[in-house]
């Protein structure tokens, strides 16, 4: 009785287990493939990560960044 119930356990979080392991590599795209489109559509400008909106506490970071951009391409068009 007690081997049978120990073997149980054993089975079902064996069980419980197994769809964190079933993810299949062949579907859906790979990290590098992810994370190339993320940094392309940063690039772009099509995805704000942060924004004033969801973060207000970041406002002043968003500042002096934007000031830094703005400080490159002032750089950049008098050259």
């Amino acid at each position: 009785m007690k081997n049978a119930l120990i073997g149980g356990l054993v089975l079902s979080a064996l069980l419980a287990t197994a769809p964190a392991f079933a993810q299949s590599t062949s579907a859906g795209k790979s990290r590098a493939e992810v994370k190339a489109e993320l940094a392309s559509a940063r690039r772009a400008g099509d995805l704000e990560a942060v924004n004033s909106l969801s973060y207000p506490q970041l406002r002043p970071y968003q500042e002096r960044h934007a000031q830094l951009r703005a400080d490159n391409r002032d750089a950049s068009a008098t050259r």
